[in-house]
């Protein structure tokens, strides 16, 4: 990246334009939520309420899909898309991404808006671009600016845009590209949060993605239980991966997408008529369900863990398109706090490693994983959580390289 004045003022506007697009977007979302799952209920008396409105909700998925387009456009989709043509379409395509996104977050999917926001970023960026005649390499330094500062803004993690910049590694030859990089990243993500927060004020908002984590007190016998914590967030995380693997070859069979997203909005519904925790991405409802966690039995926490994990793939494979980040962290907390309600020794602890494994297997970036949790529990659990998180990764670029060997 260029380091110049130009280029840094652009970069600062366009960070203050994420975050002022994030909040709109998410209060935008909270509203319709808000009036579909509480006002409406409030005056009608309608047992099964969840499943008759998520089954409502796949049916106008389905009818989107079936006549409009496949919308909203994942985050591997968009940066694909900008990959192969040095563009994100936006001639239409904006106002679609925002209407599909808006149905999928209202009717209660577990996925959440950043796959959608990022798309529609991609748009708004290519459509300022070809009106300001940038170059293909600055549109995609904007593009990499943007997507770093709109991560960073919705997750409350600050330093995401920074860990992307340094995942690749950093040597001798792109130290000063790496450098400029890292700092281009945070004054972008310093302007999109200050700009995030600023209208959220405007906004009736519940305070979003956080955990409540007992009051660390350090026991020896912790250590015992560190290996098995991250085992098991080990294979959580992949499990998670291979429901998505059986959610799509299920959807491969049947490309009906009338049929596929009622499916999924029946399943959803059914789930949600047991526990509200199944609904949404989670980003809302994880402080609340972190603060009564250790209340609840063993079986209704890995319950929730399994299946918020499931509806996540049924749901993004069934058409009902969102990003994965969020359910992913909140099903993994509650696989964590099962293990924790068992074994109470530094249970923080023994959460933060189990979600920091899980989730480096699912993202498979480390740095990300680290930085995502970093404000989510205790500062003196960060270096267990970066250590995991990069011994996880380590471990599976060791198995798929030696698997690739083999075969």
């Amino acid at each position: 990246m260029n380091f110049n004045l130009v280029f840094v003022l652009y970069s600062c506007l366009l960070g203050l334009i994420v975050g002022a697009l994030a909040s709109l977007f998410l209060a935008l979302s909270n509203l319709l939520i808000h009036v579909t799952w509480t006002t409406i209920p409030e005056q009608l008396d309608t047992p099964f309420y969840p499943f008759w409105i998520c089954l409502f909700g796949g049916l106008l998925i389905g009818l989107f899909q079936t006549y409009i387009g496949d919308y909203p456009r994942t985050m591997h989709q968009t940066l694909e898309e900008f990959k192969t043509t040095g563009r994100v379409a936006y001639e239409g395509a904006v106002v679609k991404n925002t209407v599909a996104a808006l149905l999928v977050l209202t009717f209660g999917a577990s996925l959440g808006p950043e796959a959608a926001l990022i798309s529609i970023l991609g748009g708004l960026m290519t459509w300022a671009g070809d009106r300001m005649t940038w170059t293909l390499q600055k549109k995609k330094e904007l593009l990499d600016l943007g997507i770093g500062a709109m991560l960073s803004t919705i997750f409350y993690a600050p330093l995401i845009g920074v860990s992307e910049a340094l995942e690749d590694g950093v040597n001798r030859t792109n130290f000063k590209r790496k450098s400029i990089k890292v700092l281009l990243y945070a004054l972008t993500t310093a302007c999109g949060i200050f700009a995030f927060t600023t209208l959220n004020r405007l906004f009736p908002h519940e305070i979003l993605f956080s955990i409540s984590t007992p009051n660390v007190n350090w026991t020896v016998e912790v250590m015992y239980f560190l290996l098995p914590a991250v085992m098991i967030g080990t294979g959580f995380g992949y499990l998670f991966v291979m429901f998505g693997r059986w959610t799509d070859a299920v959807a491969r069979k049947y490309p009906h997408p009338l049929g596929l997203a009622l499916a999924a909005g029946a399943i959803l519904g059914l789930f949600g008529s047991m526990s509200s925790y199944f609904l949404f991405s989670g980003e809302q409802k994880i402080l609340e369900f972190s603060r009564i966690a250790f209340d609840q039995s063993v079986f209704f926490l890995i319950s929730i863990a399994v299946g918020k994990a499931f509806l996540t793939h049924v749901c993004f494979s069934f058409g009902w398109r969102g990003g994965k980040i969020f359910p992913a962290v909140f099903s993994s907390t509650a696989m964590a706090f099962a293990l924790a309600s068992v074994f109470p020794y530094t249970p923080g602890l023994l959460v933060a490693v189990s979600v920091a494994a899980s989730c480096t297997v699912i993202l498979k970036q480390p740095f990300v994983t680290a930085t995502l949790l970093l404000f989510l529990f205790p500062l003196q659990f960060f270096p267990f959580i970066l250590v995991v998180a990069w011994l996880i990764h380590q471990g599976a670029t060791r198995l798929t390289n030696h698997t690739t060997r083999t075969t």
